[in-house]
């Protein structure tokens, strides 16, 4: 990585605070970290987004997301909701899967820090400056994967939006193409309560599959018309992850989940956003 000046990492936080608080009139505090891979982005605590400047795993929720586009769609039209600060790209890059991504965000200093570190995979990367609801309502119904990645400060933690629930279920499901599937990186809506925020989600589709993660408190949920079996997938995606070379690669379990929707989360030590 190249050298910075002393200052740099100081002027870029004031530049996360600024930009959030554009979004929302509230100064929240996102600490930026370089590692040996890149940087990390985090906030109340929260890792939102691991950067790495050379294709290759980050170890968490990010690559079982990756792997899941390789698997699904791997050369079709991808949308994600919520770039924060690109983490997704490194694994796809290993992965081999060379679909650019639409994405849409209201961040723009992360996306700024995506440029910076990251300038090989830019032109990968068709991004918005935006809210995620009026871009998708503005979207033809072409996409072959639409991924919610969106999270919010709540509380002093990170949260989902109100829009994970009772908006995006439906939209998504009209702009995908017939066989398309929606993606949902999800955390509780409520403190350890998944089945209401999950029912929302799954009546608008045919099938579902929920990720559950050894390593992280979210779950998630994979829906489309018609989708793998819970142990196909799990294989596929143990492969897949193991391929990349994540250490997520055996610490998932698939389920099935349509009727059956379980009403509390297991007890694992973190979350993450992406």
């Amino acid at each position: 990585m190249e050298s910075v000046p002393g200052n740099y990492w100081g002027k870029l936080l004031n530049n996360f605070k600024r930009a959030v608080c554009c979004q929302d009139g509230q100064t929240v505090s996102v600490t930026v970290t370089q590692t040996k891979n890149g940087l990390r982005l985090s906030q109340h605590g929260v890792v939102i987004s691991e950067v790495r400047t050379r294709p290759g795993p980050t170890h968490s929720v990010v690559d079982v997301l990756a792997a899941l586009v390789a698997i699904l769609a791997p050369a079709g039209r991808v949308g994600v909701l919520g770039f924060a600060g690109g983490g997704i790209m490194a694994p796809l890059q290993a992965l081999g899967v060379e679909t650019a991504i639409d994405s849409v965000d209201l961040d723009q200093a992360a996306y700024s820090l995506f440029r910076k570190h990251c300038p090989e995979w830019i032109d990968r990367v068709n991004w918005q400056q935006g809210d995620a609801v009026a871009w998708l309502r503005q979207q033809p119904a072409k996409f072959d994967l639409l991924m919610d990645d969106l999270s919010v400060p709540g509380d002093g933690d990170v949260i989902k939006p109100l829009i994970t629930w009772e908006v995006l279920p439906g939209l998504i499901g009209q702009r995908l193409r017939p066989g398309g599937f929606a993606v949902f990186n999800l955390l509780p809506r409520s403190k350890g309560q998944w089945k209401p925020g999950l029912a929302q989600i799954v009546g608008f589709y045919k099938t579902a599959r929920t990720i559950h993660l050894d390593d992280f408190e979210n779950r998630i949920l994979v829906t489309g018309d018609e989708l793998p079996g819970s142990r196909e997938l799990g294989r596929r995606l143990g492969f897949t992850l193991q391929t990349l070379g994540s250490r997520q690669a055996r610490r998932f379990q698939v389920q099935t989940l349509k009727e059956n929707l379980t009403s509390t989360a297991p007890g694992v030590p973190r979350r993450a956003t992406s």
